[in-house]
C-alpha cells in the first residue's frame, strides 16, 4: 500500500483545447515508446538535480540526446512530462501494492503482510529518486491521476480485507482500506525523507503498529472465519 492521499473533490474539467496542449503525444510504434521511456528517464535524472519546477524542456532534450523537436513530438510542454512520469509512478505503486498483498495469500500473517507491504514500497521510493518531486507536481497539476490511484488502492485493500475477514462489516472494510492506505502512505512519505538509520526505525515502529491493529481484527473476526 503507497504513496497517495485521499480522493479530493474533482476540480473542473480542463477545457478541450488545454486538455489536448497539457496531453502527452501516444507513440504509435515500439521505437516510439523506448523513445518515451528513454525521455522520461532523462527527465527524472533532470527533476532529482535542478527540481520540478526549475527544469526546463531544453534541460530534458540535453539529457535524454535528442533533439527540441523529437521531444515536442511526444511532449508539448514540461506539464505533459510530468504528467506522463506521474502515470508511470502511479502504475509502479498498484503493481507494487497488489505483489505485495496477493488476494490468493489473504491468510498472511499480519507480521509477515506488512513487512511484505512497507519494504515494498520503501524499495519503490529508494529506487525512484524523484518520486516526491513529481508527485507534488501531479496533485498540482493534473490530480485526477492521484485521484484514480487512490481509488485503486482503497479498492486493492478492500477486495483483500473482504477475503481476510469475511465476517467484517461492509462500513468497517471501507474505513480501514481507507485508513490503511493513508497510514502506509503518510509513513514512506516520512521514512524517503530520512536517512537510511532513522528511516528504518520509522518503518519498525509503523510496522508494530499495523501488526497490533489486525492483530485485534484477526481476533474479533478471525482471518478467513
Amino acid at each position: 500500500m503507497p504513496k497517495t492521499t485521499p480522493s479530493a473533490p474533482a476540480p473542473a474539467p480542463a477545457s478541450e483545447p488545454e486538455a489536448r496542449e497539457r496531453a502527452p503525444r501516444a507513440p504509435q510504434q515500439e521505437r516510439g515508446q523506448r523513445r518515451v521511456e528513454q525521455i522520461l528517464d532523462a527527465a527524472e535524472q533532470v527533476f532529482v538535480e535542478q527540481g520540478v519546477g526549475a527544469a526546463t524542456m531544453q534541460m530534458i532534450a540535453e539529457r535524454a540526446g535528442a533533439s527540441m523537436g523529437s521531444l515536442y513530438h511526444f511532449f508539448p510542454n514540461k506539464d505533459a512530462v510530468v504528467e506522463a512520469l506521474g502515470a508511470r509512478y502511479a502504475d509502479a505503486v498498484r503493481d507494487t501494492n497488489q505483489k505485495a498483498m496477493p488476494l490468493e495469500q489473504v491468510h498472511l500473517p499480519a507480521e509477515q503482510l506488512f513487512q511484505r507491504i512497507l519494504q515494498a514500497q520503501v524499495k519503490l521510493i529508494e529506487r525512484t529518486p524523484a518520486f516526491d518531486a513529481v508527485h507534488e507536481a501531479v496533485q498540482r497539476n493534473c490530480p485526477a491521476i492521484n485521484d484514480a490511484l487512490n481509488q485503486a488502492l482503497v479498492g486493492h485493500v478492500g477486495q483483500f480485507l473482504a477475503l481476510r475477514y469475511p465476517k467484517m462489516p461492509t462500513e468497517v472494510r471501507i474505513a480501514s482500506a481507507m485508513v490503511s492506505v493513508k497510514m502506509v502512505h503518510t509513513v514512506v512519505e516520512l521514512a524517503s525523507q530520512l536517512p537510511p538509520g532513522h528511516r528504518m526505525q520509522v518503518i519498525n515502529e509503523a510496522h508494530r503498529m499495523l501488526v497490533a491493529h489486525y492483530s485485534q481484527y484477526d481476533a474479533r473476526y478471525g482471518a478467513g472465519a
